[in-house]
């Protein structure tokens, strides 16, 4: 699943659930409910490395380099919205909570030109973009209802 679905939804749990004791661990666990959920990963599979990804047929490359980019800059909207909130250290933990499993494994992973591992692979609940792609935007808004609230 996409960053900014997981990090709204941290954010969210924390804005529900403010002890940082009991929030931040849900926070946690809410990565593992969302990827749970039907979504899809581009065909992002463990034992690919970011040089894989480049090598990938153009059209495609160009459609996930968009949508990354796009969940990007929609990620760094969300992290500035939630820092100009009440509770914004709170909420932006929580927020961090719900990316950080993708951020190691991605993240330091990845970057570093090592190959994906495989943590998270049997959690992911992977479905064609036909149908993938609406699981995205749902949980995003209902966060973003929850966090408004």
């Amino acid at each position: 699943m996409l960053y900014t679905p997981h990090f709204l939804t941290g954010a969210a749990i924390l804005k529900i659930v403010p002890s940082p004791v009991v929030g931040l661990p849900l926070a946690l666990l809410s990565h593992i409910v969302l990827d749970l959920t039907p979504h899809h990963d581009f065909d992002i599979t463990p034992g690919v490395t970011l040089s894989d990804i480049f090598k990938i047929e153009k059209k495609r490359k160009y459609f996930l380099l968009a949508i990354l980019s796009l969940d990007f800059i929609v990620l760094l909207w969300a992290a500035g919205w939630v820092l100009f909130t009440s509770n914004n250290l709170l909420l932006m933990s929580g927020g961090i909570m719900g990316i950080l499993p993708d951020a190691i494994e991605q993240g330091l992973v990845l970057l570093l030109g090592k190959t994906l591992p495989g943590w998270q692979d049997r959690l992911q609940w992977r479905v064609p973009a036909k149908y993938g792609f609406i699981s995205y935007p749902i949980v995003s808004l209902i966060a973003i209802y929850i966090l408004i609230k």
